[in-house]
């Protein structure tokens, strides 16, 4: 009798065992339902790093529907979304430390409060807690200017220095502004080769006051070095640079007179597009004068 229970329990054991069996295989292999996904962009010298899971609209009402107003959101699906700044970064104005963050957001009709929160472990809200919070912002929504079916972060509007990261989602958009240490770094770089180190170099000159032009800093710095850039090496590139800071300087005379020079000198050396906006500058300035 106690053979026959044994073996009994041995057919029901393998009976079940092929029977969980036969489900595993009959399952099938499918995408994940909200793909994840990792976005890398430089800003100025700092990598950003952005990995998020992207759900679909799948015809629902998001925003004040399956995303609540008023309630604390992955922003996301899956996993906590993660930034990461390789460097410290300006967010929306307030200096973050370079790390790991994970990144909520409250969302509501008329503003969204973004959260960068230290806690990067959690699956979705898990483990979240307000006193790891290292920063709070409102942010203003807008309407996107298409729709999104899929739940999109993208960093765009890059400069030198800047960029901007946007959360898109059905008819929604929000953005948030970034500023890197380019600049300051940069700037730095140049006041310590120039002043400090005493480098005498032409293209140094024009490289500091071309930064300085494009970012619209100190005119009149940018003006002397581009002055003695030309000092040293008169070429048609930083004649042009020195124009156009004399202008901006409002000094329409001189810059006409070193416009005349720059055009010249390209014109001997074939460089037509620099010739062509010389003139341009010339007739424009000397309306000025």
């Amino acid at each position: 009798m106690n053979q026959l229970k044994k073996n009994t329990r041995t057919l029901i054991a393998v009976g079940l065992l092929s029977l969980v069996s036969s489900a595993i295989r009959a399952q099938l292999n499918l995408p994940e339902p909200s793909p994840s996904t990792t976005i890398h962009q430089k800003i100025g010298f700092t990598d950003v790093t952005l990995r998020y899971s992207r759900p679909g609209v799948k015809g629902r009402i998001i925003f004040g529907g399956l995303v609540p107003f008023g309630k604390l959101w992955r922003t996301g699906a899956s996993d906590a979304t993660i930034i990461t700044f390789s460097d410290s970064m300006r967010v929306a104005g307030t200096w973050v430390p370079k790390g790991a963050y994970s990144l909520f957001t409250i969302p509501e009709d008329q503003h969204w409060t973004v959260i960068l929160n230290t806690f990067v472990e959690g699956h979705g809200t898990e483990g979240y807690s307000e006193k790891n919070d290292l920063l709070r912002l409102r942010v203003k929504p807008q309407p996107s200017t298409r729709f999104y079916e899929s739940f999109t972060i993208e960093v765009q509007d890059l400069t030198r220095n800047n960029g901007c990261i946007y959360l898109h989602w059905a008819n929604t958009s929000l953005a948030i502004p970034l500023e890197s240490t380019a600049d300051r770094r940069i700037t730095a770089e140049i006041l310590d080769r120039i002043n400090v180190k005493k480098e005498d170099r032409p293209g140094l000159y024009y490289q500091a006051a071309l930064y300085y032009f494009d970012n619209e800093k100190d005119t009149k710095q940018a003006l002397s070095w581009a002055t003695k850039a030309v000092q040293l090496k008169p070429a048609f590139n930083y004649l042009h640079l020195q124009a156009k800071l004399l202008a901006r300087h409002g000094d329409y005379k001189a810059a006409v007179v070193a416009a005349k020079q720059s055009a010249e000198m390209a014109k001997a050396e074939k460089i037509i597009d620099y010739v062509i906006i010389n003139n341009q500058f010339i007739a424009e300035w000397e309306k000025k004068q």
